[in-house]
């Protein structure tokens, strides 16, 4: 066929010309994925206000809340290493029908099973938070290869825009469980069906991504990838665990302090204003607290278009450190000035948002090869969620021991072995996906894609 002009952002009619159509796919993928991720962050933070609200009915030991808290990251765990595979067995589409239905019937059994004593309710509560945990830790590897992969483009900073788009919608979904129990606290008479219907809501998303997903057809680099590498294929693969170590062992550092300071976070902005049981007036300041997030990530998402991925973790990683560094030495000294307390509090999750929060979640898309990429992103994803759970227990012994002031120093070192981790280990983003314009998978791509022409393109301008 003839040459055809390309342009990232060109959409076909795949009714006219007999030239296949990425817009409305295009479009459609990237609301998927952005849902998905929705959903995965409010399933994750909902459990936080939920044993608030459940405090005055079950009676809670540390024990109960951090199994609670700690069990869905198990989960997600199991989840990310088995859907990352099944992604690159059976396709991401298909996986992701499976996952997100885990999803929604972990959220709705943690509501509507949890009946009897306090021994029975947690029990049943944890059980199906380890389900959910499967469902929602299986779309942290498939929503980022599908925002990527249909992404239209081989050009890595527009793949890694659209997979930062998708990942945006992780803290909105982080702030929504605050703001959904807060018009509980007002519509619903009881704690009990309100914490009821807080953790059902979170199956609703389910509904709409299954309705998206369920006959939808795969990618052209899926479909045209090589055989199935073995996992232990990868394993021995000294340069694939290098990499692993840069994508995995970042976002298990990362995630240490993002989860550890996200899941405590009732309790240091209860420590700021003073012990209350006020719901209402914890629901507003977690809103605010968590709305720092999306400036951040607005924020996180130019730099990284601007200046790439390696440089964004590496500069994300030293100012949480700062941010952390900051907010110990002050809190003592600012103990009875609340409000100024605060603002240093937001200005730590406007840093914990603002980069290795994006790049952790690109940086796998980025780095392998369709044969492997969801299964790769699945373990990294994986080490990252060890992290999650290493930093939901670690965190309230050390507070318990040591103090408010004593737990930000702990987690601004974590912090700084990110930011050393990331420059040793994450190389400059390529100009597009690796190498993929001369291999064999790309060419076919590019042909049934009916962009024959662009690899030369892109070739010749990389050139110049």
């Amino acid at each position: 066929m003839p040459a055809i002009e390309y342009d990232d952002d060109m959409e076909f009619d795949s009714k006219q010309d007999g030239l296949p159509s990425p817009g409305r796919k295009k479009e459609k993928s990237i609301w998927v994925s952005s849902l998905s991720n929705f959903s995965v962050q409010y399933n994750f933070s909902v459990i936080a206000i939920t044993l608030k609200i459940m405090a005055d009915k079950y009676k809670q030991t540390a024990w109960i809340k951090e199994l609670l808290k700690g069990v869905v990251f198990a989960g997600a765990i199991t989840g990310q290493l088995l859907m990352g595979y099944v992604g690159d067995l059976i396709g991401r589409n298909k996986a992701l029908c499976l996952t997100i239905s885990l999803a929604g019937i972990g959220s709705l059994a943690s509501a509507l099973c949890a009946w009897g004593n306090n021994h029975a309710v947690y029990g049943t509560i944890a059980a199906s938070r380890f389900i959910l945990g499967v469902g929602v830790g299986g779309v942290y590897p498939l929503s980022a290869t599908k925002a990527a992969e249909e992404s239209g483009s081989t050009d890595v900073q527009k793949r890694n825009l659209r997979v930062s788009l998708a990942f945006f919608w992780q803290t909105p979904g982080a702030l929504f469980p605050y703001v959904v129990a807060l018009a509980l606290l007002f519509i619903l008479p009881t704690h009990e069906s309100q914490f009821r219907v807080l953790l059902a809501a979170g199956c609703i998303p389910t509904f709409f991504i299954l309705w998206a997903t369920m006959n939808e057809e795969e990618s052209s680099e899926f479909r045209n990838k090589k055989e199935q590498v073995n996992t232990m294929e990868i394993l021995r693969d000294r340069k694939m665990l290098f990499n692993l170590l840069g994508t995995g062992g970042c976002w298990m550092i990362y995630d240490i302090v993002y989860y550890g300071t996200s899941l405590f976070s009732p309790t240091i902005v209860g420590k700021i204003f003073g012990s209350g049981n006020d719901l209402v007036k914890e629901c507003w300041r977690n809103i605010l607290v968590q709305s720092a997030g999306i400036p951040a990530l607005f924020f996180g998402i130019y730099v990284q278009q601007r200046f790439g991925s390696r440089n964004l973790q590496i500069a994300g990683f030293l100012a949480i450190a700062a941010a952390f560094f900051v907010l110990g030495l002050l809190f003592d000294p600012l103990k009875n000035s609340p409000g100024p307390l605060f603002f240093f509090y937001i200005l730590l999750m406007f840093m914990l948002n603002w980069g290795p929060n994006i790049t952790t979640f690109i940086l796998p898309a980025e780095v392998y090869p369709p044969k492997v990429r969801s299964t790769m992103n699945g373990i990294s994803a994986a080490l990252g969620k060890v992290g999650a759970i290493i930093g939901t227990f670690i965190y309230q012994p050390i507070y318990d021991q040591h103090g408010i002031p004593v737990l930000m120093v702990v987690a601004g070192l974590i912090s700084l072995t990110g930011a050393a981790l990331s420059y040793w280990t994450i190389s400059p983003s390529p100009t597009h996906i690796g190498g993929v314009e001369s291999s064999s998978e790309y060419k076919a791509v590019a042909a049934e894609d009916g962009t024959e022409d662009i690899g030369t393109k892109r070739q010749s301008v990389n050139r110049k």
